[in-house]
């Protein structure tokens, strides 16, 4: 890969003051400069150094798109011997003066394919300008007062001393690159001077092999310039490279750039990533969001936002953003006039996909047909009311869970149905059955309804739920996917009242009551036998116990199932079980209360969650499976205060949290944390409403929802009152540049 003949004109740096000078200032062969040189040097302006840093990272980053480019096209297939020649891609940077496009200069950096094979990016070869501009220089702040003057600097140096053929570290030779400081400044790098060595080795010579056959044609390389979405940065550029060989999800050699096709992206943002109020539905200090109307979600395929909502005139009612307040908008008034249609109220909104369309599926009220279930393709034409009930057909014991394409959900009938977001079945009766298998299941629909408390798990091979069978009671129930169902009696007397399922695919684990020992865990076969995995009893009397997996739930971590249950005291403690060895242990008797607040999350091998001990408040715990590794591990209040966390999410090797903090003794109020699950360190990224006293009351209504790219929560920041807010995960990582 070259660059053009016209960059090695001497020509000024965009933004700087024209050099006539014909000849180029040469520096003295020892690295010194003259006292005159030196003058000048430390009377250069800022700007002249800043415009400097510029042109070496322009220079830096076109060097490494060349670099890059050329090693994509030399590492494709040559496995395949000669195919059609491909076409080099050049890239070049050039300095731009001052115009009306950029009043303070800036560079240009020019990509495109080497059509005619001459080395150089010509001006009728050039696919792709990415224009860097200069911000305006602000103004001089007044002159400080002449400092000390400073010691003598000290020379850097660097030497090379070529590596003969047979050398250890370059068995075919090349050189040594050595740098360092000339501190006893005799103007020779001298060996105890050295700082830094590479080799820089050459490849070995290949021997010419017979020519093969002639192989299939190469791919193309790919170069695509996009544009960052809104919602991480407003001004900047994303450049993509790649190789058009229909990798994946891709089509080959339709020079488009698919998303599988991409192999690396270069993300330059001039200002730091976008974070703030996405939303102000209800103007003013009045909040959009209340416990009523706090459901929201985001789709990756359509790069939106979808949510309930309520401003000053419509009451609760539907909600889209592409994560920026002015795409913030209103997608259709379900219950017109100032009602609410509450979207999302008992179920949420839960994604399917239609014809290769991402829908999403919410219960509303229309004021007209109650409560039902409707669907959306995120467009107000798009948006209908999928089921008809008399009355409401979604109410508040109803349940939800994604299975087999579709969403399986309790109706206020206590059925259970089933829809592909087109249609609405029986679960008995779901078209994925057989018709055979359909008929055997007509008696079971008969006698089958699901519970006030009733639960789902979903495996690879099936369902498992809770439900009401008029044989049996209220027990556990496993639905396959090929409509195989099968129940289990646990309890003679009554109903075992089963919850937190754990499903293993063949079979599952899950808590119930027998009747006689209280709740245990019970392992469920595929056989349709089962066996009882535990017995503890109360420490104080021997009683059955009453709370078993009530909060913290059934969670695997290696071999072992951790587990709450409250056999001593008044509060339930953490458990573990091993399938291997079938002991039970109990792993802290001083971290009480797991999870009572947020649902625990898995993260970095460990399980994480809310607990409280003797010497804390409420505060972050975590376990490891052993009784060493169960313990409080980070308290975002010392002492006795309580974090009140109300909502964790983990993303890569971090937790993003939402409590209420304290730093350098000042209380922060409930902020957004991060806390690396690596090092063990929080850290404050952001207060919605910052300063002392002020509580922004983060995740009062709803939670944390998101991704690797961004994060949502509602939150309060003192002006717009209960909005929606969004921050970026990647603010975390290095993955864009800042410019």
């Amino acid at each position: 890969m070259s660059n053009s003949y016209q960059n090695d004109e001497i020509s000024s740096i965009a933004g700087e003051p024209a050099n006539n000078s014909p000849l180029k200032p040469v520096p003295p062969i020892d690295g010194r400069l003259t006292d005159e040189q030196m003058e000048e040097h430390d009377t250069q302006s800022p700007k002249k150094k800043a415009m400097i840093v510029l042109q070496t990272v322009s220079i830096i980053i076109a060097l490494i798109l060349s670099a890059y480019s050329f090693t994509i096209i030399d590492s494709l297939d040559d496995s395949s011997n000669a195919g059609a020649d491909g076409t080099e891609v050049l890239v070049r940077t050039a300095g731009r003066e001052a115009d009306h496009i950029c009043t303070e200069g800036g560079a240009d950096i020019f990509i495109g394919n080497d059509n005619n094979g001459n080395g150089i990016l010509e001006e009728d070869e050039v696919t792709s300008t990415t224009r860097l501009c200069h911000g305006k220089e602000g103004l001089s702040g007044p002159q400080g007062a002449t400092g000390p003057n400073g010691l003598p600097g000290i020379d850097s140096l660097v030497n090379t001393t070529i590596i003969e053929y047979g050398n250890e570290s370059c068995p075919h030779g090349g050189i040594l690159i050595s740098t360092g400081l000339d501190l006893n400044a005799n103007g020779t790098l001298d060996s105890e001077e050295i700082q830094n060595s590479e080799f820089v080795c050459n490849g070995m010579v290949g021997i010419n092999g017979a020519n093969g056959i002639d192989g299939t044609s190469g791919h193309s390389a790919l170069v695509e310039r996009i544009a960052p979405p809104p919602y991480l940065c407003s001004n900047g550029v994303v450049i993509n490279f790649g190789v058009d060989d229909g990798n994946g999800a891709g089509i080959a050699d339709d020079e488009l750039m698919h998303d599988d096709e991409i192999i690396e992206s270069l993300k330059i943002c001039s200002e730091p990533l976008n974070y703030g109020p996405i939303s102000d539905l209800f103007p003013g200090v009045s909040d959009g969001f209340s416990s009523q109307c706090s459901e929201f979600a985001w789709s990756t395929a359509h790069n939106m936002l979808i949510s309930a909502g309520s401003d000053s005139a419509s009451g609760c009612e539907l909600w889209t953003s592409e994560g920026t307040i002015t795409s913030t908008n209103q997608l259709i008034d379900l219950n017109p006039g100032n009602a609410d249609s509450s979207p999302g109220l008992h179920l949420g909104f839960t994604p399917v996909s239609v014809n290769d369309e991402e829908l999403w599926l919410f219960d509303a009220d229309n004021g007209v047909n109650g409560r039902e279930l409707w669907i959306t393709n995120l467009t107000a034409s798009g948006t209908q009311q999928l089921t008809g009930y008399s009355g409401d057909g979604i109410i508040a014991d109803s349940v939800a869970e994604r299975w087999m394409d579709g969403l399986i959900f309790s109706d206020s009938n206590f059925d259970l149905m089933w829809t592909n977001g087109q249609s609405v079945y029986n679960i008995f009766d779901a078209p994925f059955f057989e018709s055979a298998t359909q008929i055997n299941l007509d008696l079971t629909q008969a006698k089958f309804s699901s519970h006030a408390q009733t639960s789902f798990a979903v495996d690879e091979y099936g369902i498992w739920l809770s439900g009401i069978h008029d044989d049996i009671g209220y027990e556990m129930h496993y639905l396959s996917n090929e409509g195989e169902f099968m129940s289990w009696d646990l309890n003679n007397f009554e109903d075992s009242t089963p919850n937190s399922i754990l499903p293993f695919g063949d079979y599952a684990i899950v808590v119930a009551e027998d009747g006689i020992n209280g709740r245990q865990l019970v392992q469920l076969n595929s056989s349709g036998s089962h066996t009882w995995l535990t017995s503890m009893s109360l420490q104080s009397n021997g009683n059955p116990p009453t709370n078993v997996g009530e909060n913290l739930g059934l969670n695997l971590l290696d071999n072992k199932i951790i587990f709450d249950a409250q056999i001593s005291a008044v509060d339930p403690t953490v458990w573990s079980y091993d399938l291997q060895t079938g002991n039970l242990v109990e792993l802290s008797s001083l971290v009480v209360a797991p999870s009572e607040r947020v649902d625990a999350v898995m993260a970095n091998g460990k399980l994480w969650f809310d607990c409280i001990t003797g010497a804390t408040a409420e505060e972050l715990c975590m376990s490891d499976g052993t009784s060493s590794g169960t313990k409080v591990i980070h308290e975002f209040q010392p002492g006795m205060g309580s974090a009140e966390i109300r909502s964790i999410l983990p993303v890569d090797n971090h937790l993003l949290i939402v409590a209420n903090g304290e730093v350098n003794g000042v209380d922060t109020g409930h902020c957004l944390w991060s806390f690396d699950t690596m090092t063990l360190e929080a850290e404050l990224v952001y207060d919605p409403w910052a300063g002392a006293g002020n509580n922004s009351d983060a995740a009062g209504y709803g939670s944390l929802i998101g991704n690797e790219e961004l994060v949502v929560f509602v939150a309060d920041n003192g002006v717009s009152g209960m909005e929606l807010h969004l921050w970026s995960p990647l603010t975390l990582q290095d993955e864009w540049l800042i410019w």
